[in-house]
């Protein structure tokens, strides 16, 4: 137990608004698990085995051969861990990936920051300065929001906007159309929900008042992508909320930001750009000349990942969205709440009150699942929920036996404690 002045610190934190968090953090199985070992996405924690619905490998490539095999070779060549931070020098592998994710992507252009946090960081307070005014969706990732936190204290605005209520967006640009720079913050893929945003209204709206969409695809890279069809409604090649849309970047004045650690299991992300802006960031985004970079096997594994999806990319995206689709499926016929109306592999099941959210969680967890828990403050008060993520790793045997049976026993258990399945109605 802490002793002293840390004791204090911590005690009076925890008399905050996110002391809830801290509960459900002790109360549940399903925060901390020391995973002791793996079998596809069965998970040993201790002696007791748990199907993972919590990863967000989205592609399973986390546990191909070929991007496994790709890491040995480039330590070889490159060793651990360039000691350089990327203003200074960067191994050719950071050029090999960024021309490979420029063509992926169909940019001019493409700049690898460690995470996508990072890039945000970094991008963000450069764009913003001390005059510019910021537009966030109150969805959007905590990350993008504390990143805006620190423009506004060299001196930019931020200012907040209900969740896809693009009205309100408008109404608010009006207000500060005069600002010179102006940045819509959105998710690429909401983390919570895995919606999309209306890019289309927010590109018409971006150039009607000058300003610029930042667009956080951490999740949607890699999943989603050009031209959805009925045979794959995520869309090919896994390029992006943007080519999804039928957008481009700079011309539609998005400035588009994929993360690597879902999909391609790599640390890294970045910056689809112009040359100009490249150069830009080079000289203003911080992380570029003060963080540490990426490992050399992460942008080993990266490399080799760009290459699997344009090979097998379709054929684990198809079975990606059909596991999703009979995991939503089960759960809507064992009468739960799921928000999710395009087959994200994202799902969240409504549950609606923190100490539900934790008995669920153990139930679950004692039926052999491990998914992400959303309490509040989290999520709004009496929004709580549950949270499953799908790869293309998952077995039918492991949503049926697992995920839906764990389930059907939380119903049982709602339905004696006589608990909603729904959220209210909106008033």
């Amino acid at each position: 137990m802490s002793s002293g002045i840390f004791h204090d610190v911590i005690a009076r934190n925890l008399a905050s608004q996110r002391a809830s968090i801290h509960e459900v953090l002790t109360r549940s199985r399903m925060f901390d698990a020391d995973a002791v070992k793996i079998d596809g996405r069965m998970i040993q924690v201790g002696q007791h085995w748990v199907a993972d619905f919590a990863s967000c490998n989205y592609l399973g490539f986390d546990l191909e051969p070929e991007l496994i095999e790709s890491v040995e070779p480039a330590l070889k060549r490159w060793g651990i861990h360039p000691s350089w931070c990327r203003l200074v020098a960067s191994p050719h592998l950071y050029v090999q990936c960024e021309e490979a994710l420029a063509d992926l992507l169909g940019c001019e252009a493409f700049l690898i920051l460690p995470t996508v946090t990072l890039v945000s960081f970094g991008v963000i307070p450069a764009l913003m300065g001390k005059d510019g005014v910021m537009f966030i969706d109150k969805f959007a990732h905590m990350t993008m929001y504390q990143c805006a936190k620190m423009a506004r204290d060299s001196g930019s605005k931020l200012v907040s906007f209900p969740h896809a209520n693009l009205d309100v967006l408008e109404a608010k640009l009006e207000e500060h159309k005069a600002a010179p720079k102006k940045l819509i913050l959105v998710d690429g893929v909401f983390s919570m929900t895995g919606a999309y945003p209306d890019l289309h209204r927010l590109v018409a709206l971006a150039k009607k008042y000058g300003a610029i969409i930042y667009v956080d695809d951490a999740h949607g890279f890699g999943v989603v992508g050009e031209k959805p069809d009925e045979k794959l409604p995520y869309g090919y090649r896994g390029n992006g909320i943007v080519k999804r849309a039928g957008l481009r970047y700079e011309e539609d004045h998005i400035m588009y930001v994929g993360g690597f650690s879902k999909a391609y299991s790599s640390l890294a992300a970045g910056v689809a750009c112009s040359k100009e802006t490249q150069a830009f960031l080079k000289a203003y985004a911080t992380p570029y000349d003060l963080s540490g970079p990426c490992p050399t096997a992460s942008l080993a594994s990266l490399l080799a990942a760009v290459a699997l999806n344009e090979t097998r990319g379709d054929e684990h995206r198809r079975r990606l969205h059909q596991l999703t689709r009979r995991s939503i499926e089960g759960l809507r016929k064992l009468g739960f709440h799921v928000d999710n109306d395009n087959d994200f592999p994202i799902i969240s099941v409504w549950i609606g009150d923190n100490d539900r959210l934790i008995e669920a969680s153990r139930i679950l967890f004692e039926a052999g699942v491990l998914l992400t828990l959303g309490p509040y403050p989290m999520i709004p008060k009496g929004q709580e929920e549950l949270r499953i993520t799908l790869t293309s790793a998952n077995t039918e045997a492991q949503v049926d036996g697992h995920l839906l049976k764990g389930f059907a026993r939380v119903r049982e258990w709602l339905d004696a404690q006589g608990a909603p399945l729904s959220p209210p109605p909106a008033s």
